[in-house]
């Protein structure tokens, strides 16, 4: 059983890195911590590291302080664990591929193939926190109030708070099963889902005034300029679950959101009821589920990725 591998190579080994992917949400920082608190509480030496800082809504989570933000990793761990996604180069740090000595890569989404020593990709789980939730369960670690509140984040983010198509009854067993260790789920909800900051707020006002609709309104872009995250002293985190205000209009079946960095496009799709952009994100060199999924170009030219997509879109919407 590959769960058992994976436990037995994290517990035979001393120096365990734990990485996931660049501009990082709530299942990558959720999962990361309750690894990481996992493995901290059988004695491992255990570090974390990210390209980019924990989102502002995020960093109330238990040891998120612990986690390092590296433009490159020097070091040679016993193990490297790539989390919720299945490609080193999406961790956007420098040197990964160097840094381990055995790589074990854990990942939920449905366009993983899976890399390393060991990999457990399960495309049925509603988020990589689902996987991890197992893994803590055979390492004989239950009722830590730390960890399910790591995990309760993990999957309630990366389902929309169970609205997703990706939500199955097994989510909802976990998620009781980490509330009954004594969460307080209400502020974790809040604090992930309806806090905002004033900058985000400013942010989502802008975004707003950009709106577009396509395909007698099945087709709604947003963009997010890097103008907008100047004026308003906003940063790459705080985009998240903005595009779910196009989406959410009446008669649109997909969303794109465009995100304007450095030399670079990121664009990120969600559909309603029926379009699969993870198929669409495939076709643009990125991944994701049938309903959340993304990609980015090196362009600075966003009306032409517009065209692309909306060309590539019509036949999807119709």
């Amino acid at each position: 059983m590959i769960e058992s591998k994976i436990i037995n190579c994290l517990l035979n080994s001393d120096r365990i890195a734990i990485v996931s992917h660049e501009n990082p949400d709530g299942d990558c920082i959720g999962s990361m911590l309750a690894l990481y608190l996992a493995l901290t509480k059988k004695g491992k030496e255990t570090r974390m590291f990210l390209k980019n800082n924990v989102p502002k809504n995020l960093s109330f989570l238990p040891a998120a302080d612990k986690i390092e933000v590296k433009e490159e990793i020097y070091e040679v761990f016993d193990v490297l664990v790539l989390l919720d996604t299945g490609e080193l180069e999406r961790t956007g740090i420098k040197n990964v591929q160097n840094c381990y000595k055995k790589l074990i890569n854990i990942d939920h989404h449905i366009t993983s193939e899976g890399i390393g020593d060991y990999y457990y990709i399960n495309s049925s789980a509603a988020a990589t926190g689902e996987i991890i939730y197992q893994l803590v369960k055979l390492m004989g670690i239950d009722n830590d109030k730390d960890i399910a509140t790591c995990l309760y984040t993990s999957i309630f983010t990366d389902t929309g708070g169970f609205r997703y198509s990706n939500t199955t009854s097994v989510t909802h067993q976990i998620a009781g099963d980490l509330i009954n260790m004594g969460i307080d789920f209400v502020y974790i909800i809040n604090k992930v889902f309806d806090e905002m900051s004033l900058s985000k707020f400013n942010l989502l006002r802008d975004a707003l005034q950009t709106l577009e609709l396509f395909e007698n309104n099945r087709v709604a872009f947003l963009t997010i300029t890097r103008e907008m995250f100047e004026k308003n002293n906003a940063s790459r985190d705080e985009t998240e679950n903005i595009i779910n205000f196009a989406k959410n209009i009446e008669g649109v079946e997909v969303a794109a959101l465009f995100i304007e960095e450095d030399g670079r496009i990121k664009v990120s799709l969600r559909s309603k009821y029926y379009v699969d952009v993870a198929a669409i994100s495939k076709d643009f060199g990125g991944g994701g589920h049938p309903r959340a999924a993304g990609f980015s170009i090196n362009s600075s030219d966003i009306s032409q990725i517009k065209k692309r997509l909306l060309q590539r879109l019509k036949s999807d919407v119709k």
